[in-house]
């Protein structure tokens, strides 16, 4: 299981990279192409409503295209995001290996999936179910949210694919759960610092308690406040409204600030 766990993790870990030229990602919702080195002549293209999967047979673009389409539906459902509209379907590129992946893409070791413009970039093994589920959650996000926003809410956009992660994947749930009671409960990050000192690369997520309590904030907000009010949460933060001015507008009367949250999660977390 330990084994498990170590490979799931580090397939998770890659969001937003830049191109190995060093430009910037491009702006969701503008025609992109992405710069890596696609399939081998001869792969698979599955098309659903949402995505159009690439994978070097017909069984496995079938299979991955219906696990994207089940995510999508729940991350839509959780974030409460019913009504958004992707601009066009979301790209998915499922290499053969972590050898291809990583000659092709010129992603780090570490790095298990990148999300670029609005496509996936994956390979086949243990953790991709999970890759799966957390790097289309940034995929949504920053769609929605506009690059800027979301780059300015780090510690939601991670939170919200950490907790869809886990919502994914059995192990991946398992392993923040403890990473939550044994690191996290005992000696939280306050808030104040959770919200700007972000790690600078998720190459420590799978040692670092930040994601494991990000994670958690996010589920917590969900489940305690609704789908439906944490969409407009994202809504009025996307619009330009401080997070406690989000906050007050939208939960009427459970949360007005930040500190509010800060503490009704820690009386769950804790107890």
């Amino acid at each position: 299981m330990k084994t498990l766990l170590t490979l799931l993790l580090l397939g998770c870990c890659a969001c937003v990279e830049l191109p190995p030229n060093g430009a910037p990602a491009a702006a969701i919702g503008l025609p992109v192409e992405s710069p890596f080195q696609g399939l081998d002549p001869g792969h698979k293209t599955e098309e659903t409503a949402h995505f159009s999967v690439k994978a070097y047979s017909s069984s496995s673009s079938a299979l991955y295209s219906g696990i994207c389409e089940e995510n999508y539906t729940r991350i839509m459902q959780d974030l409460g995001l019913y009504s958004f509209v992707p601009a066009r379907p979301y790209n998915v590129v499922i290499y053969r290996d972590a050898a291809e992946f990583h000659a092709k893409t010129g992603q780090p070791d570490w790095s298990g999936g990148a999300a670029y413009g609005n496509a996936l970039l994956l390979f086949e093994g243990e953790g991709l179910k999970a890759t799966i589920g957390h790097e289309m959650t940034h995929l949504v996000f920053n769609e929605f949210m506009g690059l800027s926003q979301a780059a300015g809410l780090r510690w939601l956009n991670e939170g919200a694919a950490v907790y869809e992660e886990s919502r994914s994947n059995p192990a991946s749930a398992a392993f923040y759960s403890e990473r939550v009671r044994a690191g996290v409960a005992p000696n939280p990050i306050p808030f104040s610092q959770m919200t700007n000192l972000v790690p600078q690369s998720e190459s420590q997520r799978s040692v670092d308690r930040w994601y494991a309590q990000v994670g958690s904030v996010a589920g917590f907000m969900i489940r305690q406040g609704g789908s439906f009010s944490f969409s407009i949460f994202l809504s009025k933060l996307r619009d330009g409204a401080s997070v406690d001015k989000s906050l007050e507008d939208t939960y009427n009367g459970l949360w007005k600030t930040l500190p509010d949250v800060e503490k009704a999660w820690k009386l769950e977390v804790q107890r």
